[in-house]
C-alpha cells in the first residue's frame, strides 16, 4: 500500500485507511469524543487508543499485515502531526500495551515497517522498558 507521488498523508486519510481494516476505529472515536466533549479529541491521544487496542486484540485481526503497513505509511509519509501521533500515540501505545507481556511484544514486532521497527526500538532504548524488539 503506497500513497501516490510521495504525497504526505494527513490525520483523516490515515484514519479513514484504519477504519477499513479495524472497524472498530469508529467507536474508539465516538468513546473519546464523549470522554473529551467539548475539546476536540487529538490525533495522539487517538492514535495511542488505536495503539492499545491493536496490541489488547493482535491475535483476532483480520488482516494485520495490511493494518501495520498503513501504520507504517502514517510513519513514512505522514505529515509531520500524524508522524508524531503514530510514533508517540500508536507505536508508543503498541509497547506500554505490551510491556508486560514480552511474548505479546515479540509477536508484533515482525509485522511493524522500517520506520515504525526504528522508532520503537530508539524508543525501547530510551525508556530502559525491558521489552526486546526481535
Amino acid at each position: 500500500m503506497s500513497h501516490l507521488k510521495g504525497e504526505k498523508l494527513n490525520a483523516t486519510e490515515f484514519t479513514d485507511r484504519l477504519r477499513i481494516l479495524l472497524p472498530e476505529v469508529t467507536g474508539i472515536e465516538e468513546r473519546l469524543k464523549q470522554e473529551f466533549f467539548p475539546a476536540p479529541t487529538g490525533i495522539v491521544s487517538l492514535c495511542a487508543e488505536f495503539g492499545w487496542h491493536i496490541a489488547a486484540n493482535f491475535h483476532s485481526l483480520r488482516n494485520p499485515q495490511a493494518l501495520f503497513e498503513v501504520i507504517e505509511l502514517g510513519m513514512v509519509r505522514g505529515d509531520d502531526g500524524l508522524k508524531n501521533a503514530v510514533a508517540t500515540g500508536l507505536i508508543e501505545g503498541l509497547i506500554s500495551s505490551s510491556d508486560n507481556r514480552l511474548g505479546e511484544w515479540e509477536v508484533i514486532v515482525p509485522y511493524l515497517g522500517p520506520g515504525s521497527k526504528d522508532y520503537a526500538d530508539a524508543w525501547i532504548k530510551f525508556t530502559d522498558t525491558g521489552t526486546i524488539s526481535a
